[in-house]
């Protein structure tokens, strides 16, 4: 089940979690390493924001659709 407009679910979360997982965090790493980066905490540090920064935008989208999947309107009376 989808959930309501302003409102979470726990599924959001898992989903925001593989969002994060494995499309940013794993694409700048690739993007480090491809580029001769070495890993260390101030190389990996951009990684991590975009990956945390990902995953707030898809919360906040899960956040402001109703369960019909409608962006920014209110679930039907």
């Amino acid at each position: 089940m989808k959930s309501k407009f302003l409102r979470l679910n726990s599924r959001d979360f898992i989903n925001g979690l593989i969002v994060v997982m494995f499309c940013t965090f794993i694409t700048g790493l690739y993007q480090l390493i491809a580029n001769g980066g070495v890993i260390n905490w101030l190389t990996i540090k951009p990684v991590v924001i975009a990956a945390i920064g990902s995953g707030v935008a898809y919360l906040t989208k899960n956040l402001l659709t109703n369960s019909k999947g409608k962006f920014m309107m209110r679930e039907a009376s």
